[in-house]
C-alpha cells in the first residue's frame, strides 16, 4: 500500500451526490445486489458486467453503505471499464485524479481484486505507480494513517478495472464474523448466521429513514439483533417465554442494552403490542418453525397463513420469508426462474404464492442459499404493493 498526503483542492460541485460504484462481496453476489437495491430504492442501480459490481446514484455520506451485509467497499465517482492494458489505465487514472481531486486529507492507494484478477497485472506494482502519479501531481506520502483512500478493483471474471476514491479507506472486514450464532449466550442450532440474519433486515425494510422492522417470531433474536446493531427501530416477538429472555441476553452480548422484545403471538401481533406503540413498520422478517412449535395444535400452513395475515396488519413494505429446501447446486448471480426453484421441505411453491397472495402479500423474487449438504434455504421476498 502506498499512502501519501494530497494537495489541497475544492471538492467538485456535485461531488455530496453522485454516482459511486459499489463491490460486492463473493457469498451471495446476487442477494447482495438485492440488498443494495432495497436500501437504495431511489439509487437507479445498474448491475455491472461483473456480478459484483454495481452503479448506483448515491449520497457519500449515506449510512445505508456502512450497515449492508453484502457491500465490500464503494468508490465514489468510481469508474469500470474493460481491462485496457496497464499503459491506458494509467493514462485513465491519471485523468480521473486531475477531475477528482482529494480534499486536502492524506490518502492511500489500494489495490485488490476478484477471482483471479487481471492475468500479468501485479496489483502491488500498480499501486505504486498511481502513487508515483499522485506524488508527481503534488501529493506527499504519509504511510502510516490514511484519511482516503483510492482504489483499483481487478475483476478476473469479467475482466475489467474499476478504480476510484474508496468511502471508508476500501473493502471493509465482515463484521458478522464476531457475531456468530455459535457464540452467542443463548444458541438453538437453526439459528440463521448474522449477515444472513443482516441482509434479510435490510432487503425487508430497505432505507434506515423507511421505518422499524418487526420479527414476529423471533426465537434468539438474530433478525432484532441486526436491526438493532444497524440502527434501525425494531421489535422481536416470541410467544415463549425462555426465548425471549434467551434473544435478550444475546442482544446484551453483541453490545446493546435497549430491549426491543415482546412476549407475545405471532399470529395476532395488533393484539401484542403495547397500547401505546405508534411504530411505523417498513418491513417483516420471518424464519417460520417446523417441527414441533410454540403455537400447539396450529399446523404449519395455518400457522404461516395467520402469522401473515397479522403481519399484512402492520406492514406497509417489505416481507422476507425464509424457507427450507432441498439441496441443489449454487445459483449465486441471479433470482430463481421457475424453473430453477429447489423443492421446499414443507409446502409447495403453489402454495406459498397462493398464500402470499390470500394475505395481501406480492410475490417478488426468490434466491437460493446453500446451508449444507442435505439441506438449503430459500429467500423470498415480497412486498405490500406490486412492483414493476
Amino acid at each position: 500500500m502506498v499512502r501519501m498526503r494530497c494537495r489541497e483542492e475544492p471538492a467538485p460541485i456535485g461531488e455530496h451526490m453522485g454516482e459511486c460504484i459499489v463491490s460486492l462481496r463473493g457469498w451471495h453476489p446476487a442477494l447482495a445486489q438485492a440488498e443494495v437495491s432495497s436500501l437504495f430504492p431511489d439509487g437507479r442501480v445498474e448491475p455491472l458486467a461483473s456480478p459484483r459490481l454495481a452503479r448506483l446514484t448515491c449520497s457519500k455520506d449515506a449510512q445505508e453503505f456502512s450497515i449492508s451485509s453484502g457491500v465490500e467497499a464503494v468508490f465514489s465517482n468510481g469508474v469500470n471499464m474493460e481491462w485496457p492494458g496497464e499503459d491506458a489505465l494509467l493514462n485513465q487514472i491519471e485523468v480521473h485524479l486531475e477531475k477528482y481531486q482529494n480534499d486536502g486529507s492524506s490518502c492511500a492507494v489500494y489495490a485488490w481484486k476478484h477471482g483471479e484478477g487481471i492475468e500479468g497485472c501485479s496489483r502491488t506494482k500498480l499501486a505504486g505507480k498511481v502513487g508515483g502519479i499522485l506524488s508527481r501531481m503534488g501529493a506527499s506520502i504519509d504511510l502510516e494513517n490514511p484519511e482516503s483512500t483510492f482504489g483499483i478493483l481487478l475483476d478476473g471474471l469479467a475482466q475489467t478495472v474499476t478504480f476510484g476514491w474508496l468511502l471508508n479507506h476500501g473493502p471493509k472486514a465482515d463484521s458478522s464474523v464476531e457475531r456468530r450464532a455459535t457464540q452467542r449466550p443463548f444458541f438453538k442450532p437453526v439459528s440463521l448466521e448474522p449477515r444472513l440474519a443482516r441482509l434479510a433486515v435490510n432487503l425487508a425494510c430497505g432505507p434506515l429513514a423507511a421505518g422499524a422492522c418487526i420479527d414476529p417470531m423471533t426465537g434468539t433474536g438474530g433478525f432484532t439483533i441486526e436491526a438493532i446493531l444497524s440502527g434501525r427501530n425494531a421489535i422481536g416477538i416470541d410467544l415463549d417465554k425462555e426465548m425471549i429472555q434467551g434473544a435478550k441476553k444475546n442482544l446484551e452480548w453483541a453490545g446493546s442494552q435497549l430491549n426491543p422484545f415482546i412476549q407475545g403471538d405471532a399470529t395476532n401481533i395488533k393484539g401484542s403490542l403495547p397500547d401505546t406503540e405508534t411504530i411505523s413498520f417498513a418491513g417483516v422478517v420471518l424464519d417460520p418453525p417446523y417441527g414441533r412449535n410454540s403455537h400447539g395444535s396450529m399446523d404449519h400452513h395455518d400457522l404461516l397463513q395467520k402469522t401473515l395475515e397479522s403481519t399484512r396488519e402492520v406492514v406497509d413494505g417489505g416481507l422476507v420469508l425464509i424457507l427450507p429446501s432441498e439441496p441443489r447446486s449454487d445459483l449465486l448471480n441471479h433470482p430463481l426462474a421457475m424453473d430453477e426453484r429447489p423443492s421446499l421441505k414443507h409446502y409447495a411453491w403453489e402454495t406459498i404464492e397462493m398464500v402470499l397472495t390470500k394475505t395481501g402479500w406480492h410475490y417478488q423474487n426468490a434466491w437460493y442459499v446453500s446451508v449444507h449438504g442435505s439441506l438449503g434455504r430459500v429467500i423470498v421476498l415480497a412486498t405490500t404493493a406490486p412492483q414493476d
